[in-house]
């Protein structure tokens, strides 16, 4: 799961703390293995303060506190969300991949997500042939444990392709 996306799609509707969208991420996230720690998530809010995508709106300071500084999505992060989002359908690999994207998809041309979602169901489908020819070749060849992993793999490739179709079909409902 893409943690600008994430973090752009959040401010994109309002002022928020990093902690909060840490609370947030957990409560959207379904994938076990996306975890964030605050390293990696304050890291994150630097690069795009740095490149201009957010900005701070309020710093608030208490005693016996950290400061608590509060950011906001500028104009230019508001185009890379929407490019980020196109970019991850254009490199698609694997669904949970898209997570962060499908999430925030209000930001994004629906005609232009379909097109994307077209071209990477073509690109899987050429995966699934070219996957099925190498594995005819020498499937013979090899023990039960490649079979078993093959198996998988096939199946996980063949299910990204039913999602992608059942996604297309929610976009172009909508």
């Amino acid at each position: 799961m893409s943690l600008q996306i994430f973090i752009l799609g959040v401010l994109s509707s309002g002022h928020h703390h990093p902690y909060d969208i840490k609370k947030m991420f957990k409560q959207n996230v379904l994938d076990e293995n996306s975890k964030i720690n605050d390293g990696t998530l304050y890291y994150n809010f630097e690069v795009m303060l740095k490149k201009g995508y957010i900005e701070k709106i309020e710093v608030i300071r208490d005693d016996n506190r950290p400061e608590k500084t509060t950011y906001g999505i500028t104009p230019l992060g508001k185009e890379h969300l929407q490019q980020e989002i196109y970019a991850v359908f254009k490199n698609f690999t694997r669904v949970d991949s898209l997570y962060s994207a499908v999430l925030f998809l209000k930001h994004v041309d629906p005609k232009k997500l379909v097109f994307l979602i077209e071209e990477a169901q073509e690109k899987l489908e050429n995966k699934i042939r070219n996957d099925q020819a190498f594995w005819e070749s020498v499937r013979d060849e090899t023990p039960p444990a490649v079979h078993l992993i093959h198996d998988h793999a096939s199946s996980q490739m063949k299910v990204d392709l039913q999602w992608l179709e059942k996604f297309k079909l929610l976009i172009l409902e909508q």
